[in-house]
């Protein structure tokens, strides 16, 4: 008898018995069957293996099949029908290795298991290395904070405005998620609009009953949700540590514009620019000293985007901050805040901050 022929005749004999040792053998034979051929198999092959071997995996013992789908998780052509089987299992050892690694996992099951399933399932979804946007909203809504967590943290992961709106609602009352989403560049002009959006409407039914001037309600909201936006810290700018020298007496015959600040700025010359930057807006010079020191951007950026200044002298000011180097990171995250800021609300935030800093 072929090896063929024999490994059919021993197919029949499993598939009609009652114990489930024999197919457990069998599968395994079968699999490594499948594995070692897989690179010279048609898509019709792969489908005869996939009803034979999900014809065995549905008998056989639990550890057996955490066993198979360990073995089948990280192969690209995958037998689907199993794969979808073991992704759909009750037990989350067995669903996990496919939840986490297949690629032939449909989206359609994924939706499903985000959708119905508890905490491990979410978490092991998340685990995954990419994920559409139909799966990500309903994480978004049902996960726990570790699976918000990696919504956030992972670029490959699609997010829809609506799935991006409830990630910003929560960022609003968790300001550790609000960092990690900050630091994403690719979002950074999606969310801060979500965020800053998210932060007005809560405010606003909190405050309800303070005023009837809806205009000084509505400015006194642009400021509060631009600061929980950029940097809930902002307003303790004055209690910076960090000390400057004083500068000496500038005195500007004429309001100092952009390339002489930039110029400034890249001869080291720093008490200068911001002696400048301060006459630009009017400000205490304590306070261009204060935001200079403060160890995030946002104070300099509410400052320069009121003064409407170009990125380029922004930039400039930042290269200098971080010891004449910009990093990547900084440069991406602070170009995405400084777009994303509108001149107005940045105004009066800036007026803001004037009255609470040490003049």
């Amino acid at each position: 008898m072929s090896p063929i022929a024999s490994l059919v005749t021993d197919i029949e004999a499993a598939l009609h018995e009652t114990g489930g040792e024999r197919r457990a053998v069998l599968l395994n034979r079968i699999t490594n069957l499948f594995i070692e051929q897989l690179p010279d198999l048609n898509d019709d092959h792969v489908s005869v293996f996939d009803e034979v071997i999900l014809c065995l995996a549905l008998e056989i013992e639990f550890a057996a099949r955490v066993e198979l789908a360990e073995r089948l998780a990280d192969l690209t052509r995958g037998p689907r029908q199993t794969v979808q089987n073991l992704a759909l299992d009750r037990e989350i050892r067995v669903a996990r290795p496919v939840l986490e690694r297949s690629p032939c996992v449909h989206q359609d099951d994924l939706a499903t298991i985000a959708k119905n399933r508890s905490a491990d399932f979410l978490e092991a979804v998340t685990n995954r290395k990419s994920l559409p946007s139909r799966v990500t909203d309903i994480l978004a809504e049902r996960g726990n904070p570790i699976v918000i967590q990696r919504l956030v943290e992972n670029s490959a992961f699609e997010l829809s405005d609506y799935g991006l709106k409830i990630l910003a609602e929560k960022a609003v009352r968790d300001n550790r998620l609000y960092r990690i989403l900050k630091g994403r560049p690719d979002l950074a002009l999606r969310h801060v609009g979500a965020i800053l959006e998210a932060a007005r409407q809560k405010a606003r039914s909190e405050m309800r009953d303070v005023t009837e001037q809806s205009e000084l309600l509505e400015s006194a909201l642009d400021v509060g949700a631009a600061v929980v936006t950029i940097n809930p810290s902002i307003l303790e700018m004055a209690e910076a540590t960090r000390k400057y020298e004083k500068s000496a007496n500038f005195v500007f015959s004429r309001p100092p514009d952009e390339t002489e600040i930039i110029t400034l700025l890249n001869h080291g010359r720093i008490a200068e620019a911001l002696a400048a930057i301060a006459h630009l807006a009017n400000l205490p010079r304590e306070t261009l000293r204060q935001a200079y020191a403060s160890p995030q951007f946002d104070p300099l950026l509410f400052i320069f985007r009121g003064l409407d200044l170009k990125w380029p002298t922004f930039a400039a000011i930042l290269k200098a901050k971080s010891g004449g180097i910009l990093p990547q990171t900084l440069h991406d995250s602070a170009f995405s805040s400084f777009n994303a800021l509108s001149r107005p609300t940045a105004q009066r935030v800036m007026r803001f901050i004037a009255v609470r800093t040490v003049i």
